[in-house]
């Protein structure tokens, strides 16, 4: 049975979604936040991939210079201008092409929009999901999920929640105090994805807010938990 202080079950505000690498159809969700589970800067993953798939054939070697720093930008500091001249080069829609990507690995349920990228509803369930995929290599192709992982590297202002617990990869979302701020990553053998809505909110350099004490706290109660569900295995 999982210790009171490790579980999420009936907890309110804040959640947290996991699956061993190895089995990643185990998905474990636990929690719940109130509303839609809009994706916001997370959701930058996800165009980078259509942009892979679409527009280089599922192949980083391609991938111009110059798009190379656009990508850094948008996976490591969530530059807005970047992530946008990204999106302007998936051919055909976005939100078409960001969707196929997620039908492609299983993803049945989540649909983009082609405006407002950030607003999709991305469960983090789901998230889970994806992240596994990534680590699988089955996001467009092998290359483009490895190159996905290496660039899902945020700078250090950005380095809270998941980048406390020893996290290889991850990349996180957030708007407002009043809106959920979320992360998707890979921890210690595990595909793993977090969110909350429990303040205080602290302004971020991009000029947004994000739960920043919280999400500390709730990554620190996954990695315990993740640690539990080894030693239980």
């Amino acid at each position: 049975m999982v210790p009171p202080q490790l579980s999420l079950v009936g907890r309110r505000g804040s959640a947290f979604a996991f699956a061993p690498l190895d089995r990643p159809g185990e998905v474990t969700v636990e929690g719940r936040v109130s509303g839609p589970a809009a994706a916001w800067s997370t959701s930058k993953v996800l165009i980078v991939a259509a942009y892979l798939d679409t527009a280089v054939d599922g192949r980083p070697d391609r991938i111009s210079a110059g798009n190379r720093r656009l990508v850094a930008a948008a996976l490591t500091r969530s530059d807005e201008t970047s992530v946008n001249l990204i999106r302007d080069q998936i051919v055909g829609r976005p939100g078409p092409a960001m969707t196929l990507v997620l039908r492609s690995i299983g993803d049945k349920s989540t649909r983009v929009p082609d405006r407002y990228l950030g607003t999709m509803v991305w469960s983090i369930r789901e998230q889970v999901r994806f992240m596994a995929a990534l680590d699988a290599g089955r996001v467009v192709s092998p290359a483009a999920s490895r190159y996905l992982l290496r660039a899902m590297r945020p700078m250090a202002a950005h380095s809270w929640g998941l980048g406390r617990v020893g996290a290889t990869a991850y990349k996180g979302g957030w708007l407002r105090a009043d809106t959920a701020t979320r992360q998707m990553g890979i921890v210690d053998g595990f595909a793993v994805a977090i969110i909350t809505t429990t303040g205080p909110a602290v302004r971020q350099n991009d000029g947004d807010s994000a739960h920043v004490k919280q999400l500390n706290r709730l990554a620190r109660q996954l990695q315990q938990r993740l640690e539990f569900e080894k030693a239980c295995r």
